[in-house]
């Protein structure tokens, strides 16, 4: 598809376009080049020439993250998911060993070998995070940076950005999707911008200087800390009234996440500002994003809007696997079109959407993109545990993330989960860390919060623990750590936060008064009073 056509080609002509280049692409480009999926096809008996249509790709098995996972045993699994091309012969294919031909004699030997390495030469890499085995490393060709600069040129221009906006960059200095798509996008676009690596790098106080010293229009963050940035410019009573649209990912934006944020936004200024909520995971390679009117709007969210000529996305039934319809709610699964470093087909996201695949124009932009629904539960970010002593049911920890950090009352927050007493073979135990707002009633708040869970995940904490808004802050590393710790499994034998994220654990802290340590506290005998400060 032609860049000026990316957004307005009908349904049925970027479907024609996206079953022909998938074609083409498995057989010119996979099959030959791909040693992981040249030996998967070749397993199971399958033909590139045997997939016709969008329809056959259901005859390729999935990809799941332990599939492509590098191991003790077998740490350069990945790099077989990286197209290797014989430099004698290219391709079987006519059409793209003419083009290759015409440059070699054209250009001679010397260009020939330059125009290999600008497409499968891997020359940037990033990683997933590792939480059931080591990083999974994604790479990246010039070529395919090329290919995350124009992605990131669409969601500026969905953002309805200009060369007149200047760019706070806050999103973790870290070999991530999020960091490294930004700073391509203002590149692309021509956008000032500074990128700041986050808190860890430049700091929080310097970020808001340059935040309203700079009288930056744009903030790309993490939900978590834009609003803990927002929080902190609010309190200071800074001037970011120029500052216009936030773009945030990494996380999930709830709704009343994203509330609390508008509100902030005119406490500091800001005229109608909008909060952009993007979706995307590492080996997708970009991110997708909602756009401008729909951010705007007090109405449900468009969606995330797709690029066709770049991914292949389907909607399987996550029990049986089976392709589902339009609109269907069930699990993001993502094949790779026209890339060339890492290169996936059917891989599992493991995340699920409500609402599945609109084909239908955006009822907010008019672009006839395809859309993913908006409400997306990211399975791959948080393990399920099992309360085996208390409901003997398994709990969603992404449950509890719209939950809290959409509530009016509740600043931040933090789950820890325990073994009582550190036994191993003893009762699970949840621990809710809380930094109330200011003047709200820990009476009041504890009974709410209380009944919320028990309604909503059925299961309550075993205490809620009260903390000063630096404490939890300081619990959470929104400011000193690459990723917020906003889980912490302290059971015996777990994978610790340190193993996932090359970070120690926390140290043990005594619990603040009125909270017995393993007690679910009395609410009739709780006192009214504010968080004390450290």
């Amino acid at each position: 598809m032609r860049k000026t056509l990316w957004d307005s080609l009908p349904p049925r002509q970027y479907l024609a376009a996206q079953e022909q280049h998938l074609v083409r692409f498995i057989r010119e480009m996979v099959y030959p080049f791909s040693p992981y999926y040249r030996e998967l096809l070749d397993y199971n008996r399958i033909k590139p020439q045997s997939i016709h249509t969008l329809r056959d790709l259901t005859c390729i098995p999935f990809t799941t993250k332990a599939d492509i996972a590098p191991l003790p045993e077998d740490p350069e699994m990945p790099y077989n998911l990286v197209l290797q091309p014989d430099r004698a012969r290219l391709s079987p294919r006519l059409s793209t060993r003419l083009r290759h031909r015409l440059r070699r004699m054209t250009h001679g030997k010397k260009a020939y070998s330059e125009l290999l390495d600008y497409e499968f030469k891997p020359v940037h890499i990033h990683f997933t995070i590792g939480r059931t085995a080591l990083p999974t490393p994604i790479l990246y060709t010039r070529y395919d940076l090329q290919r995350m600069r124009e992605a990131g040129r669409r969601i500026f221009e969905l953002a309805e950005l200009s060369r007149e906006d200047l760019v706070i960059n806050a999103f973790p200095f870290a070999p991530h999707l999020a960091f490294w798509m930004t700073y391509f996008a203002t590149e692309t676009v021509g956008i000032p911008a500074l990128h700041t690596g986050g808190g860890r790098i430049l700091g929080t106080q310097r970020i808001l200087e340059a935040l309203e010293r700079l009288k930056a229009t744009v903030l790309t963050a993490t939900p978590s800390y834009a609003y803990h940035l927002l929080r902190r410019a609010a309190m200071e009573g800074r001037d970011l009234s120029r500052l216009h649209t936030l773009i945030l990912g990494g996380d999930g934006l709830p709704p009343g996440l994203k509330a609390k944020m508008i509100e902030l936004l005119g406490k500091v200024g800001s005229h109608r500002p909008a909060v952009i909520s993007t979706y995307g995971f590492t080996e997708g390679r970009v991110a997708w994003s909602e756009c401008r009117p729909s951010a705007l709007s007090r109405e449900e969210s468009s969606g995330y809007h797709l690029f066709p000529d770049m991914e292949l996305v389907e909607i399987i039934d996550p029990k049986t696997g089976y392709r589902l319809e339009d609109g269907e709610d069930g699990e993001i699964v993502y094949t790779s079109l026209d890339w060339r470093g890492s290169v996936l087909l059917r891989f599992r996201t493991g995340d699920l959407v409500k609402g599945g695949i609109k084909n239908s124009p955006c009822p907010y932009c008019g672009r006839s993109l395809p859309r993913l629904g908006p409400e997306i539960t990211r399975t791959s970010e948080y393990k399920e545990f099992e309360l085996t002593k208390l409901k003997g049911t398994l709990v969603d920890l992404n449950a509890f993330y719209p939950l809290l950090s959409g509530h009016k009352d509740v600043l931040e927050w933090q789950l820890e989960i325990r073994k009582h007493n550190d036994d191993p073979y003893d009762l699970d135990e949840l621990y809710l860390h809380i930094a109330p707002a200011e003047g709200i009633s820990r009476k009041y708040l504890e009974r709410e919060l209380y009944e919320l869970l028990q309604r909503e995940v059925e299961v309550a904490p075993t205490a809620i623990v009260f903390h000063s808004l630096p404490r939890l802050l300081q619990r959470l590393g929104l400011e000193t750590k690459g990723r917020e710790r906003r889980f912490l499994d302290m059971r015996p034998g777990a994978r610790r936060e340190k193993e996932e994220g090359g970070e120690e654990d926390l140290p043990e802290e005594e619990p603040e008064e009125g909270v017995e340590s393993g007690v679910q506290p009395s609410l009739a005998g709780m006192e009214d009073e504010e968080a004390p400060e450290d």
